[in-house]
């Protein structure tokens, strides 16, 4: 019952979080006026939850591509204890345009639920994944996810790094006793040719 309750709160939340929004924005947005809007974002982030840390850890591999070509990178897991479910939000540079993310040969597979949202505008994407009637996430090491990107003519270098996305979507994953565990993160690095 305990299950069924925390995947339906982490359910509610995750899908909450990768509605796609349907706001216009207008045809003409400067790079100026996209910074001072990711910048008002971060300024109104609501406070990180108290979560127990873990010597769990999730990384991005780096990764070098050219201007005008399309790439990918992997986002690592390695678990300490099976995790009744888990939220990955990334933040990524400029010109660089999320096509698709693929749990194909995966940890996260075998999932029935994994609710995913992209935003090329505001430079993020958010991974859930809720086991429901599956088996919790397992305590190993292996690929969760490659994302796969195309770069536009404006990309510049940078980090792939953790992101907060609202309403209350942090990097963490949930135990078996149902408490928020924090995993250690270690950003990826985008070259750009």
């Amino acid at each position: 019952m305990m299950r069924t309750a925390i995947a339906a709160l982490l359910a509610a939340a995750a899908l909450t979080g990768c509605q796609q929004k349907t706001e216009q924005k207008p045809a003409e947005t400067t790079a100026q006026s996209q910074a001072q809007t990711d910048e008002s974002a971060i300024a109104k982030r609501a406070p990180r939850p108290a979560m127990k840390q873990s010597d769990a850890r999730v990384w991005i591999d780096p990764v070098t591509v050219a201007k005008g070509k399309s790439g990918a990178f992997q986002i690592h897991y390695y678990g300490v204890e099976p995790a009744r479910a888990m939220v990955l939000p990334l933040s990524f540079p400029v010109g660089m345009r999320v096509d698709s993310i693929s749990f194909a040969g995966g940890m996260l597979e075998y999932l029935s639920s994994r609710p995913t949202r992209i935003e090329n505008d505001s430079h993020f994407l958010l991974m859930t994944a809720i086991p429901m009637t599956e088996p919790d996430i397992p305590a190993k090491e292996g690929i969760l996810a490659r994302v796969h990107f195309t770069l536009g003519q404006d990309a510049v270098s940078g980090v792939i790094d953790e992101v907060f996305v609202p309403p209350g979507n942090y990097l963490t994953y949930v135990d078996t006793a149902g408490t928020l565990i924090e995993p250690v993160f270690e950003p990826g690095k985008l070259t750009v040719q």
